[in-house]
């Protein structure tokens, strides 16, 4: 299946994005729109195949997201849309399954880990990173669909990290998080020791995917999918099971370690609610964030502006959908935030995103011309 869109108009958006993200001028403001498809599995527009059929075959995998990056491109193509191999359909505990960890293949959601590698901290030290991963299990699936992948595209669409979380997201996935909590306090630093080697693990995958994929199609942070030009995408989906003081102690690190060696990056995070827990985001020292942190019922117009101080005073990126189901309440829609507060959010720093159909697409981008 052959990939059909305009070479000129991706390379534009790679040229404006990449711009944006490290600050500089640029002639216009870089967005994203997505219509709605007709029907999509696997979380990817016009996708015909499950998580199942996916992890079971590369062929189906790859035709699933060649599908989705097509029909972006036939419905909304004058966007600043970034096509990108995404591998978030082997599942959260992708490098967990690579240590040895048992994957449960479902059909609507990606796999699930089946039980606990390690019973506690203690065995958790057993943990080693003297392995190569394409002699694992999942590592050769991993590799098969990579490659299955750059031959499809003819090299030309980069390809994304696999999900591998925050180091303390795979560490959940190695031993329970209980049991992990708990040794916070009685034996921290065997926590620490072990955090330590599953970040190892995560540089140890970041470095083989980039000897599969090669440095100039390897894009580290999907969230701005541009090799080499936008460092590290963290999913640290756990922030907020955490108290912000032994995250800044346990997890931040790691986190703070991998942003420095990747020269910065993304995170992500879709758990943790504002206010109660920007502090431990922050203390990550991302380049950007997602906007999500600010999804719920229960937002005013003030939280948001409040955020927007916040992660502007940080010379921050935001990325997600800004919008209002009421004029007091914000959810994850796009359709209904005033000029003003659009126009707030891009200065502050916000790269606008937003699905529906095509003529609200058109909408959209009329709306964003006005603020060149």
């Amino acid at each position: 299946m052959k990939l059909n869109f305009n070479k000129d108009r991706l390379a534009e958006a790679m040229d404006i994005r990449a711009r944006w993200y490290r600050h500089e001028k640029t002639d216009r403001i870089p967005f994203t729109f997505s219509v709605h498809a007709p029907f999509a599995n696997a979380w990817m527009g016009n996708n015909p195949y499950n998580f199942k059929e996916m992890c079971e075959s590369s062929k189906k995998a790859v035709e699933g997201m060649i599908l989705s990056m097509q029909y972006q491109f036939d419905t909304f193509p004058d966007c600043d849309y970034i096509p990108a191999m995404t591998l978030y359909y082997m599942g959260e505990g992708i490098l967990a399954s690579i240590y040895g960890a048992e994957q449960h293949l479902v059909e609507r959601d990606p796999p699930y880990t089946k039980g606990r590698l390690f019973p506690d901290i203690y065995e958790a030290q057993k943990i080693s990173n003297d392995f190569e991963i394409e002699d694992t299990k999942w590592g050769r699936i991993l590799k098969e669909h990579v490659l299955c992948f750059m031959d499809a595209t003819h090299g030309e669409i980069p390809v994304g990290p696999p999900d591998y979380q925050s180091p303390y997201g795979t560490a959940t996935k190695l031993m329970p998080n209980e049991e992990l909590m708990i040794a916070m306090y009685e034996e921290p630093e065997l926590v620490h020791i072990f955090l330590e080697r599953v970040t190892d693990g995560i540089i140890k995958l970041t470095e083989t995917m980039e000897k599969w994929v090669g440095s100039g199609l390897y894009a580290k942070n999907l969230s701005n999918p541009i090799p080499g030009k936008c460092g590290f995408l963290i999913w640290d989906d756990y922030i907020s099971v955490l108290t912000p003081k032994l995250h800044m102690e346990f997890c931040a690190p790691q986190n703070r370690r991998l942003f420095e060696k990747y020269g910065g990056g993304h995170l992500h995070t879709c758990g943790p609610y504002f206010p109660g827990y920007i502090d431990a985001c922050l203390a990550c020292n991302p380049d950007s964030m997602d906007i999500s942190i600010m999804r719920g019922m229960g937002k005013t117009r003030e939280d948001m502006y409040k955020f927007l101080e916040i992660t502007s005073a940080r010379n921050m990126r935001l990325f997600g959908w800004l919008g209002a189901n009421d004029e007091h309440v914000f959810n994850n829609a796009w359709q209904n935030p005033d000029d003003d507060m659009m126009q707030a959010f891009i200065k502050g720093g916000w790269m606008p995103s937003g699905s529906g159909t095509y003529e609200e697409g058109l909408t959209f981008k009329e709306r964003l011309e006005q603020w060149k």
